[in-house]
């Protein structure tokens, strides 16, 4: 899966970005098929919000998650994304 970093609105370090790299990696034991992902996160007043952009086979899925802690955010949004994607795989594998 290829995977795409960004901050807006503040310098992110690289250690935040190995760590959003790594915690979005979760998602392939859920659902192999994910193409391409997309990592933003925002700094607004003390907020950090984490958006994800998945593309996967026919659908493009978007987590947003907003915390006062930019890897809490990360974390929040990942477990997001995965309930989503394993959602997709369950009615995948009715039919």
């Amino acid at each position: 899966m290829n995977v795409e970093f960004t901050a807006r609105h503040f310098h992110a370090p690289d250690n935040l970005r190995e760590y959003a790299e790594r915690e979005v990696q979760r998602i392939t034991k859920y659902y192999n098929r994910a193409i391409q992902c997309q990592v933003i996160l925002y700094r607004d007043n003390n907020h950090y919000t984490a958006e994800i952009n998945l593309s996967v086979p026919q659908r493009k899925l978007n987590v947003k998650e907003t915390t006062d802690n930019v890897t809490k955010s990360i974390d929040h949004a990942v477990d997001k994304m995965i309930a989503r994607v394993s959602k997709i795989k369950e009615k995948m594998n009715k039919y």
